[in-house]
């Protein structure tokens, strides 16, 4: 048999956007200017930005060509291939994520009923909460283990969720909702078998289930990774055995489908698809043509092969690798990025002086790298006093190169920990309480 060398990477690169190499007292004035937020900072300051992977994503060269034309057909093509690929019949195009939240919640949510669900995305627990309902937390336990080495710290513990039924009734639980690649969770996946758990306690009470499926691409990806019988799956059969235990599902396609714009609700009941068509129609609308057109050439592309995948996850891999013998980041390695241990990093430092953001505050600094916190913690998580630091890798966007200056920069953090000077909150009237943070250092 022939050796062959390479192929390690399955893209070149097209375009590329020139970046200023920024000096520390730079920095240092516009993080100041930022009031000490890195969320804050002005774009143009950045140098590796891993704020979100929401969005930022690297389109093919296919997608960026729809920008300026060649839109035809595009909600024909997008629903067809997300039929074709999720298995559900009725699909509901949406702008984004959130959007479909509101109106699928809308319509399956009573309210002063129960949502069972696996630590859900500040949104999804919003829309709830909105509706009417109210979240029971019931992950499983091995997602309070930052540091074990669990495969499937996303699923779900059926038997928590079997104890919420029968104290509640399951005339009182509005539906399950099941998030794939837990973000809240450290972007820890959910296994198959878990999910064949819930769907047979599920059924048994008559309750349907949904999935908040925006990361499905790296779910399936970690399932052939590390599931027993999985290995010899493709991605697609995967994601698609995945959708088959589900009544429904939500999507934001600003992650695994490398779009600035888009979302999707999908069903097997004509009956919620037709609600669901005219409370969108309400509610805002469908994505314009060239949005959809990106939407169907990225479903095309990503499941033609595990290459896009593999790819993605591995850098994330090499990033967490570079840090994890050293560094308290949550374990085993995620799908989107390296959750970093505030409170561990910095122990020394109480949790009313910010941890989180000193550390993302210093890092800046001294490398033009933007981390940021996560996600909103859970009721769970705040109890426990959680306070994770996020580096979230938009795919494609960076080199490998550019992981080894963010590694760079958090052991040099590491070792430098005892310089990082902790944050006290600015209170201004009129702001909201969903406004990102002001802080200044504490001396």
């Amino acid at each position: 048999m022939s050796h062959e060398i390479g192929f390690s990477v399955p893209y070149d690169i097209a375009v590329a956007r020139p970046l200023r190499r920024t000096t520390r007292a730079e920095r240092e004035a516009a993080l100041e200017s930022a009031s000490f937020n890195t969320e804050l900072v002005g774009s143009e300051m950045v140098y590796i930005d891993l704020q979100s992977d929401s969005g930022l994503g690297a389109p093919s060269v296919a997608q960026a060509a729809t920008a300026v034309g060649g839109a035809d057909g595009a909600v024909i093509d997008a629903v067809g291939r997300f039929r074709e690929i999720f298995g559900f019949p009725f699909i509901v195009p949406c702008v984004q994520g959130r959007a479909a939240e509101r109106v699928w919640m809308k319509l399956n949510v009573r309210p002063d009923t129960i949502v069972p669900g696996n630590m859900l995305f500040p949104s999804t627990r919003y829309h709830i909460d909105a509706n009417g309902g109210k979240v029971f937390d019931v992950i499983s336990d091995q997602a309070d283990d930052l540091y074990s080495d669990v495969p499937f710290k996303g699923d779900l513990d059926v038997k928590k969720l079997a104890s919420v039924i029968a104290e509640h009734g399951a005339e009182n639980i509005s539906c399950i909702y099941v998030e794939v690649c837990v973000n809240s969770a450290g972007g820890h996946p959910v296994s198959i078998a878990n999910l064949r758990s819930v769907r047979a306690l599920a059924d048994k009470h008559k309750i349907p289930v949904f999935l908040d499926a925006c990361r499905i691409l790296e779910n399936s990806y970690l399932i052939q990774q590390r599931e027993p019988g999985y290995s010899v799956k493709s991605i697609a059969e995967i994601t698609r055995e995945a959708c088959a235990l589900a009544d429904g599902l939500t999507m934001s396609a600003l992650k695994d489908f490398l779009v600035p714009l888009g979302g999707f609700i999908a069903t097997r009941d004509p009956k919620s698809y037709g609600r669901a068509s005219f409370q969108q129609l309400l509610d805002g609308g469908q994505p314009p043509p060239n949005a959809l057109a990106s939407l169907a050439l990225a479903l095309g592309e990503v499941f033609a092969s595990s290459d896009y995948i593999a790819s993605r996850v591995k850098q994330v891999e090499h990033l967490w690798r570079r840090l994890a013998d050293k560094v308290p980041v949550l374990r085993p390695s995620a799908g989107h990025g390296v959750f970093v241990d505030a409170r561990k990093f910095l122990p020394d430092m109480p949790p009313e002086q910010h941890p989180a953001e000193a550390l993302a505050a210093f890092i800046f600094t001294i490398s033009g790298v933007r981390a940021t916190k996560g996600p909103p913690l859970t009721r769970r998580q705040i109890e426990k006093g959680v306070d994770l630091l996020r580096f979230a890798v938009p795919a494609r966007r960076y080199l490998k190169e550019h992981m080894d200056d963010v590694a760079d920069a958090v052991l040099y953090a590491y070792d430098h920990r005892k310089e990082i000077r902790g944050l006290k909150s600015i209170e201004k009237p009129g702001r909201s309480k969903y406004d990102p943070g002001l802080f200044t250092p504490i001396a």
